[in-house]
C-alpha cells in the first residue's frame, strides 16, 4: 500500500480494493503472506487495477474458523468498507459455511465485492454469489470429512489397544510392533510408582511425600494416581475407554496396580482431603490419651515448662509431672510386669483374598446397568446376556471368597522386655496393646501416680499374659 492510499483511508476515503491475507500458522509455507500478496499482484494487473493501490489487511496467526470480527485484520477491513475484497482463496476469508455467508452478507449490505485471486468466487454477480455459498459448504464439508476420519482412526487405535498419540505416561513406554505403537510397563518406574503406593496407602502415607519417591511433582503424581493410567487403561472425554460392548475396558498395557490398590488410593485420597487419617505427631509424648486427671477426669496433654522441661499436665491446670518422672514410673513397672512375657506378632492365615477381581467385576455391574439404562431393542439383549455371565462369575469370585481371614498368634522368639529395648518407637504402642492407664493425683498424695493394666486385649496375646501372671 502507498502513502497516498494509506492517506485517503485515514482521512475517512472508501479504498477501491483491499487484500486480505490470512496465515494460520507462521511455518505454512505453501500459503505464506509472501505467496497471497504475489497472486493478488497478479489479479490486480489482470483486471485493471494498480497493485500500488492494494491496501493490505494481514492476520498472521489466526485460524480461519475463529468469527469475523475476531480477527484484527478482518474487522478493520470490515470497518473500512472497499469496494472490493481480493484474497488468494476462499479458505482465507473462512473455514465455516456460516462465517463466509455472514461475510456475503455484509457485502451485500455495504456494496462490497468479494472475490478471490483463482476467480473462483466473485460476488459482483448473482452466478457468483451461488458459486460462492456451494464451494464454502464444500470446503467445510472437506474439513468435517477430514476430521472424521482422524477421530474414527483415533478410535480404531484405541479400540485395538494401541497407543494413538503422545508421550507414554509414567510407569510405560512405547514399543512398536506390527507397524504401530503400543504401551508396555517401564520396570524401573513401575517398581518406584508400586512402593510409592504402598507408602501412600498405609497410616502415614502422604501425596507429596510419595511424590519424591517417583521424582514427579505432587500435581503430576496426584493426577496419575487419581487417573485409570496405572491400571493399563485410559479415559477420553471423561469416560473409560470400552470395548464394542460398551462395558469391558480396553487394554492399552499391563496393569501397574490392581483394582483394590486403585480403590485404596481414592480412599486415602479422601482421608487426607478431610482430615480423617492424619499422621501423628512425631514428639507425642509416650503416654499420650493414657492418662488422666484425678479431679476432671481430663487428659494429660503434653507440654513443657517455663525451663523448656517436658510435662504432662491436666488442661485445666489442676495437676502437672515432669513426663520423665512419669514415663520412668510405667517403664519400670512394664518391665517388671510384662518384661519377660513372649512377645508375638499376628498373622492372617486362610482366606483366599480375590477382592481385586471382585472389584472389576463390581465396576463392570456399574458400567452394565448405565448402558442398560438407555440401550435401544438391538443392544438389550446382548447386555442382558452379558449381565448374567457377569453374575455368574461374581457368584463364582464370591463363592471361592474367604472374608473371614483368620488371625494366628506367632512369637516373635524375643520377650517384650527385649522388644522394648530394641523397638524405642514402638514403646507407646506396646503400653496401649496392655491396657495402660494412669491417674495423675495431686502432690499431698504419698503416691500421685495410679497405675493400672487391662487384664485382656486385641495384641500380643494378652490371654497368654493373663495365664503367665496367674501361673
Amino acid at each position: 500500500m502507498n502513502l497516498q492510499s494509506a492517506t485517503a483511508v485515514a482521512n475517512g476515503q472508501r479504498p477501491d480494493v483491499a487484500a486480505y491475507l490470512r496465515l494460520s500458522r507462521e511455518n505454512e509455507d505453501s500459503a505464506s503472506i509472501e505467496t497471497q500478496r504475489a497472486a493478488v499482484a497478479r489479479w490486480c494487473e489482470q483486471n485493471g487495477y494498480d497493485p500500488a493501490s492494494v491496501i493490505e489487511y494481514i492476520d498472521s496467526g489466526v485460524s480461519g474458523a475463529k468469527a469475523l470480527e475476531q480477527r484484527k485484520g478482518m474487522h478493520q477491513l470490515m470497518r473500512d468498507r472497499p469496494a472490493v475484497v481480493i484474497a488468494w482463496k476462499l479458505d482465507r476469508y473462512a473455514r465455516s459455511v456460516s462465517e463466509f455467508l455472514r461475510l456475503v452478507a455484509w457485502g451485500e449490505a455495504h456494496n462490497v465485492r468479494i472475490a478471490t485471486t483463482d476467480n473462483a468466487i466473485n460476488t459482483g454477480t448473482p452466478t457468483g454469489r451461488m458459486v460462492a455459498v456451494v464451494l464454502a459448504a464444500l470446503a467445510e464439508w472437506e474439513r468435517e470429512m477430514i476430521r472424521s476420519r482422524i477421530l474414527d482412526g483415533h478410535a480404531t487405535r484405541r479400540a485395538q489397544g494401541r497407543w494413538s498419540s503422545g508421550r507414554a505416561p509414567y510407569g510405560y513406554r512405547i514399543v512398536r510392533r506390527d507397524g504401530a505403537a503400543y504401551l508396555e510397563i517401564e520396570p524401573e518406574q513401575a517398581e518406584r510408582i508400586r512402593a510409592a503406593v504402598r507408602k501412600l496407602i498405609s497410616d502415614d502415607g502422604t501425596v507429596a511425600g510419595t511424590a519424591r519417591m517417583v521424582d514427579l511433582s505432587e500435581p503430576q503424581w496426584r493426577r496419575l494416581i487419581k487417573s485409570v493410567t496405572l491400571r493399563g487403561q485410559r479415559e477420553s472425554k471423561g469416560k473409560l475407554v470400552c470395548g464394542p460392548d460398551g462395558v469391558t475396558p480396553v487394554q492399552f498395557a499391563e496393569p501397574i496396580i490392581s483394582a483394590a490398590e486403585r480403590k485404596a488410593i481414592q480412599a486415602r485420597l479422601k482421608a487426607l482431603a478431610t482430615g480423617e487419617d492424619r499422621a501423628a505427631r512425631s514428639e507425642t509424648p509416650l503416654c499420650a490419651g493414657m492418662g488422666q486427671c484425678y479431679k476432671c477426669d481430663g487428659p494429660l496433654n503434653g507440654g513443657t515448662s517455663g525451663a523448656g522441661v517436658k510435662l504432662y499436665k491436666c488442661k485445666l491446670g489442676h495437676v502437672t509431672i515432669y513426663a520423665e518422672t512419669l514415663d520412668k514410673r510405667v517403664e519400670t513397672e512394664f518391665l517388671h510386669r510384662f518384661g519377660r512375657v513372649a512377645e508375638y506378632t499376628v498373622r492372617l492365615e486362610g482366606g483366599n483374598d480375590l477382592s481385586d477381581a471382585m472389584t472389576e467385576a463390581q465396576e463392570q455391574a456399574a458400567r452394565i446397568a448405565a448402558s442398560i439404562a438407555t440401550a435401544g431393542p438391538l443392544m438389550l439383549a446382548t447386555l442382558e446376556e452379558k449381565a448374567a455371565e457377569l453374575e455368574a462369575a461374581y457368584a463364582a469370585l464370591r463363592a471361592a471368597h474367604d472374608p473371614d481371614v483368620r488371625e494366628v498368634l506367632e512369637p516373635t522368639g524375643r520377650t517384650l522386655g527385649e522388644a522394648w529395648e530394641t523397638d524405642t518407637g514402638a514403646r507407646a504402642g506396646m503400653l496401649a496393646d496392655v491396657g495402660l492407664s494412669v491417674v495423675l493425683h495431686p502432690k499431698s498424695r504419698a503416691d500421685r501416680l495410679e497405675i493400672r493394666w487391662a487384664s485382656g486385649g486385641e495384641d500380643y496375646a494378652l490371654t497368654e499374659y493373663v495365664d503367665y501372671l496367674d501361673a
